[in-house]
C-alpha cells in the first residue's frame, strides 16, 4: 500500500480515538451539518487578553484542563500542525517530526520521527517544559506523553473554526498576544471573503489521491470546509463517507461526469503525474466543464491535508482566487 494511504488509515484511527476520548465538545463542533457555520471562539479569554499569569490553566482542543506552572521557555511540538502553530505565534520548537518542511526555521529542530509514532525518548531528551501535540492525529498518545511529567497541550484543526480556537489556546499557553491577533485576522478574512462571494456559486469537485485512484472531499473534511467558506458548491455533498479515512467519499466516473464540475481542485498524493495532468489527458473527462475550460488546479498538500490549520489564511485566499478569479484575482 502506498505510504500515503498508510498515513490516511492512521488518520482514520486517530479520528476514531478523538471521538472516544475527547473531554469537551470541540470535536462535536466539526461533525455536524456541513451547511452550518464552523464553530469559533467568540473572543480570547480575559486571561489571554490581559497576558497570562502563571501558574495557568488552559483548556486545550481535547477539552482537557492543562496546568502550566510557569511560562514555557522550552517547547516540544510533535506534529507538522503543532510545529506550525508554535512558529506562527512567534515561538520556536526544540523538536519536529520528520515530514516537517515549513517553516524553514523549524528544520534545525530535533527530528523525533513520525507524527504517528514520535520517539518519546527523543522528546524527553530535549527537556521541554511544554509539549504541543496534535488534537487530530495524536490523541492516542495522551497517556504516553503525560507519563513524561511535562504539561501536554493539544491543538489542531479538522475544520476552519478550529484554527482561530487553536491560535487562542496556543497564545494563552505561551503568553503571546499574537495568538489572538492571528485568530482575529483569520476570522476577519473569512468574513471579508464570504461577503464578496457571488450569489451563483461554482460547482466544485475536490479530489485527493492519484490520477488513477482518488477520493472526493466532503464538506465535512478540512479542505471541504475551507472550500465552503470560499464559496464552493461541493458536488460531493450528501455522499457517504466511505473512504478509508474520514471526510472523503468514492465517486464513480459516471456520477462525476453527470454532476459537471466547473472547477476541480486536486491534491496529488504521490510523485509523478498529477491528478490535474491525468484528468486533462483522459478522454472520459473531455466534456467535463472544468477540463474544457482548463479549470483543474493542484492545491498544496501541506496546507490542505498534511498540516491543516496554521496557514488557513493562505489556503482560504488561494481557494477564493481559484473559484472566483474575477472577484479575488489570480
Amino acid at each position: 500500500m502506498h505510504r500515503y494511504w498508510k498515513a490516511a488509515l492512521a488518520l482514520a484511527a486517530a479520528a476514531s480515538l478523538i471521538a472516544a476520548t475527547a473531554c469537551g465538545d470541540d470535536e462535536n463542533d466539526t461533525s455536524g451539518d456541513a451547511t452550518a457555520a464552523p464553530t469559533t471562539a467568540a473572543s480570547a479569554s480575559p486571561t489571554a487578553a490581559a497576558g497570562t499569569t502563571y501558574p495557568a490553566t488552559v483548556t486545550d482542543m481535547l477539552g482537557r484542563s492543562v496546568e502550566i506552572p510557569a511560562e514555557p521557555v522550552s517547547i516540544a511540538a510533535i506534529s507538522p500542525t503543532a510545529v506550525e502553530f508554535v512558529y506562527a505565534v512567534g515561538e520556536t520548537s526544540k523538536t519536529r517530526t520528520k515530514s516537517v518542511s515549513f517553516p524553514a526555521e523549524a528544520m534545525s529542530a530535533k527530528d523525533i520521527g513520525s507524527a504517528y509514532q514520535p520517539s518519546l525518548e527523543l522528546i524527553a531528551g530535549e527537556a521541554p517544559d511544554l509539549i504541543v501535540a496534535d488534537s487530530v492525529l495524536q490523541p492516542q498518545l495522551k497517556n504516553d506523553l503525560e507519563a513524561l511529567n511535562v504539561p501536554v497541550l493539544y491543538v489542531g484543526a479538522s475544520a476552519f473554526g478550529d484554527v482561530p480556537r487553536s491560535f487562542r489556546i496556543i497564545g494563552e499557553a505561551l503568553n503571546t498576544p499574537k495568538g489572538e491577533e492571528m485568530a482575529t485576522a483569520l476570522e476577519d478574512q473569512a468574513a471579508d471573503i464570504e461577503a464578496k462571494i457571488p450569489a451563483t456559486k461554482s460547482k466544485v469537485l475536490i479530489v485527493n489521491g492519484t490520477p488513477d485512484d482518488f477520493f472526493a472531499a466532503l464538506p465535512e473534511s478540512y479542505v471541504g470546509d475551507l472550500a465552503r467558506l470560499a464559496g464552493a458548491d461541493n458536488l460531493a455533498a450528501g455522499q457517504p463517507s466511505n473512504a478509508p479515512f474520514p471526510g472523503y467519499t468514492k465517486l464513480s466516473l459516471e456520477t462525476i461526469v453527470a454532476s459537471a464540475p466547473e472547477v476541480v481542485l486536486a491534491i496529488t498524493a504521490a510523485p509523478g503525474q498529477t491528478i490535474s495532468e491525468g484528468l486533462a489527458a483522459n478522454p472520459a473527462w473531455a466534456d467535463v466543464p472544468a477540463v474544457k475550460n482548463q479549470r483543474i488546479h493542484e492545491i498544496d498538500a501541506q496546507i490542505f491535508l498534511q498540516a491543516p490549520g496554521p496557514r488557513a489564511a493562505e489556503g482560504l485566499l488561494t481557494l477564493a482566487k481559484l473559484l472566483y478569479p474575477e472577484v479575488f484575482g489570480q
